[in-house]
């Protein structure tokens, strides 16, 4: 009898831990931030093929995620649900659109408020285009480097999104053991779907792999801006001195955060320093306590501290500390 084979694994989050999300999509570090106050909560689910693997979030509040993908993979990635596009670097994409993204290639997405879940296929670029000259009788017009996301259909995009739903569903109501020929069927099934998405869209106009000028210009303001802040964090907002070090008006600055954050950089700022301390208490050695470590990060009025932060985290910095 054929050996059983276990490609689909399930994990949650249950408050928000930006070291538990780092490896999400496997084989990568994406670094996340929470945007929004709130008890944080992620089911994450992965499935792994021979050829490739699906990697899917539903995350309950906003984050901000920042990585890279693997230097031997496309990554085709996609919002399965989301009330409102989410912004992606530097661009909004709404649920069902396919971003793909040539390999070794940097993703920053930000969901707006609501529920949120996405999902990325990982894949080699031969095996991607094998597939689609067997189901489509030619190669996919895929970015030799950067990204490209191309509009689709409503009915296309409904189709992506429930063929992604299904062949998850189907591996978890499998508890993970399933057959080679149940591999084989969901793997057909699942890469399937992602080949139709983007060969019935790349014959059409897409947004290109190369940002215009001004999209690089904004982007390379924000990045400038993020790493002075993040020297700062020690340390009380200060705009004036962040505009003077970026020789950017505050209120272009400003302008730039809430496009790519939906905040300005005050409270960048201010949620930088509560997830910088929320690690912190997570990871504290026996002898600290919530007053070491705020006063470390610069928090100096600390029943003010506990407020923000349980604001922002739905529990007490103690709480945390606990765990």
């Amino acid at each position: 009898m054929d050996e059983p084979m276990a490609p689909y694994s399930r994990f949650v989050v249950d408050g928000f831990d930006a070291d538990a999300l780092l490896g999400v999509v496997r084989d990568t570090r994406f670094e996340q931030r929470l945007l929004a106050a709130g008890h944080f909560r992620a089911c994450l689910q992965r499935l792994v093929f021979p050829e490739f693997s699906l990697d899917s979030g539903a995350y309950s509040l906003p984050i901000f995620a920042s990585g890279s993908f693997g230097q031997g993979v496309i990554a085709l990635a996609m919002a399965v649900s989301c009330e409102q596009p989410m912004w992606a670097n530097g661009r909004w994409v709404p649920a069902g659109q396919v971003m793909v993204f040539a390999e070794d290639s940097e993703l920053n997405v930000r969901p707006r408020p609501g529920g949120w879940q996405w999902a990325v296929l990982l894949i080699p670029r031969d095996v991607l285009q094998r597939e689609a000259v067997a189901r489509v009788g030619r190669e996919l017009r895929l970015p030799r480097s950067g990204w490209c996301s191309r509009a689709a259909a409503p009915a296309d995009a409904w189709n992506l999104r429930y063929g992604v739903s299904k062949a998850l569903e189907a591996a978890a109501h499998g508890e993970g053991l399933v057959t080679p020929e149940q591999v084989a069927a969901q793997s057909a099934l699942l890469l399937g779907a992602f080949v139709d998405a983007v060969s019935v869209t790349d014959t059409g106009p897409s947004r290109g792999a190369d940002p215009s000028w001004i999209e690089r210009q904004r982007d390379a303001v924000v990045r400038r801006a993020e790493d002075y802040l993040k020297a700062q964090l020690d340390r009380p907002f200060d705009s004036r001195a962040l505009s003077l070090a970026l020789g950017v008006g505050e209120r272009q600055v400003e302008r730039l955060f809430r496009d790519a954050y939906g905040h300005g950089p005050c409270h960048w700022h201010q949620l930088a320093r509560l997830n910088q301390a929320r690690s912190a208490l997570l990871h504290a050695d026996c002898q600290d306590s919530v007053t070491d470590i705020a006063l470390r990060l610069g928090f100096g009025h600390l029943g003010r501290f506990s407020v923000m932060y349980r604001n922002v985290f739905g529990e007490c910095p103690r709480d945390t500390l606990r765990r």
